[in-house]
């Protein structure tokens, strides 16, 4: 009878604690049907618009915080057991401005299309990294303050479609003076493709001008040096940068390279866009010159070492004082490409044949490395006119007596 009545307190007892037992507060970092459930609630209650993954990520954070301010609850962020069961109650209340997508310390392809939409208004000019951090939360304020929505620094619903109605192409065109995020994206890509050589500074000058007459000839659009909605469209499906040359690439981007390897006193032979064995030879050269490891292949390290000034490695035949020019690829209405059928631009030089002979490697002051390959109506005699990509260069260059070394 005791052993009866000992065991029957013992169930009531665990009867008691379970009965008794508070429910569990969900939080940051959890995970399963019990966060599933709470993000579908969010959801019907219009405060989450993301998927119920089961993770209780940045979002669903955001989206209980938003939920507690609104009912007077402590704002914890946290989903205790009064802020679920207030959830299930209103689930028909919708939130002004929509469910919450995306915030602070979300990651991610969807946080970066978020900031590429953000750049494309101009609230954003920092890279399109797919970190929600205090930048992209900075912009998120200042475009949803211009639009007269409700400052959150979230990204939900209402922010996203305006965004999308406002963003990248559609929203007018960008000319010579213009500055803001839409421009350093635009240059962030043209810089990737190899038709532009100047920082991506967000300004509009001519520098951006003559690379976007570049890009626009090279895809075959109009040649206004404008940014339209088809050349937008051209550009966005131009990477960003980052990406590596190797053997086997063709485009702007490896003329671009074999160009700069011909600044530094490495021409590839043909500067016809084409990475082949000789520009592959030639960037384990320029590798070894800068005590890299010789891998053929072109990567960030190596870009930078290339956009830096040329050193004269010493080698010459010959020494001539000469007055010099500059001239652009589409100078009196050229062609882009020289007399000898390369890619026009920085590494070029026209001469007088008569003093010059063409194909001469020379290293002028101040200036680099050239392949003599180019001629023109106005080179005649001790006169050697350099090859830059715009017409800023050119002015920057100006006209000036400079000495030019033969090297081969």
């Amino acid at each position: 009878m005791r052993r009866m009545y000992i065991w029957s307190a013992a169930v009531l007892l665990w009867l008691l604690s379970v009965q008794t037992a508070p429910a569990q507060t969900l939080r940051e970092g959890m995970s399963g049907a019990a966060v599933a459930e709470l993000q579908e609630a969010l959801t019907d209650a219009g405060y989450l618009a993301r998927p119920a993954d089961g993770n209780y990520g940045a979002a669903t954070e955001k989206a209980v915080a938003l939920f507690q301010e609104d009912h007077d609850l402590r704002v914890t962020g946290a989903a205790d057991e009064a802020t679920v069961a207030r959830i299930e109650k209103e689930d028909r209340e919708k939130r002004r401005g929509g469910g919450v997508l995306l915030t602070a310390g979300n990651r991610g392809p969807e946080v970066a299309q978020c900031q590429h939409l953000l750049a494309g208004c101009g609230y954003l000019t920092e890279t399109a990294d797919g970190v929600y951090g205090p930048a992209t939360e900075r912009a998120v304020r200042a475009f949803q303050k211009e639009k007269d929505l409700p400052v959150s620094g979230i990204v939900d619903e209402k922010t996203m479609e305006a965004l999308r109605r406002s963003g990248g192409a559609g929203k007018g065109e960008l000319a010579q003076g213009a500055r803001g995020g839409r421009v350093k994206e635009a240059q962030q890509r043209l810089q990737a493709s190899g038709f532009l050589s100047g920082a991506a500074d967000g300004v509009y000058g001519s520098q951006t001008r003559e690379a976007v007459r570049r890009f626009q000839r090279e895809k075959g659009l109009p040649v206004s040096g404008k940014i339209d909605d088809r050349t937008w469209k051209a550009l966005s499906e131009t990477p960003k940068g980052g990406h590596e040359l190797r053997q086997g690439d063709r485009g702007m981007r490896v003329a671009h390279l074999q160009n700069l390897l011909t600044l530094h006193g490495f021409a590839p032979g043909a500067m016809d866009g084409v990475y082949g064995s000789g520009t592959a030879a030639k960037v384990r050269d320029f590798q070894r010159f800068c005590g890299m490891e010789p891998t053929g292949t072109v990567n960030e390290a190596v870009w930078q070492k290339l956009r830096s000034a040329p050193v004269f490695q010493g080698r010459y035949k010959k020494v001539m004082r000469m007055q010099s020019t500059a001239y652009t690829p589409y100078d009196g209405g050229g062609t882009g490409r020289t007399a000898s059928g390369n890619i026009a631009g920085k590494g070029h030089a026209a001469v007088d044949p008569n003093v010059i002979p063409m194909g001469s490697l020379l290293f002028i002051e101040g200036y680099g490395y050239a392949l003599a390959d180019d001629i023109g109506g106005g080179i005649n005699g001790q006169i050697v006119d350099v090859g830059v990509d715009d017409l800023d260069q050119a002015y920057r260059w100006g006209n000036r007596r400079v000495n030019v070394y033969l090297v081969q």
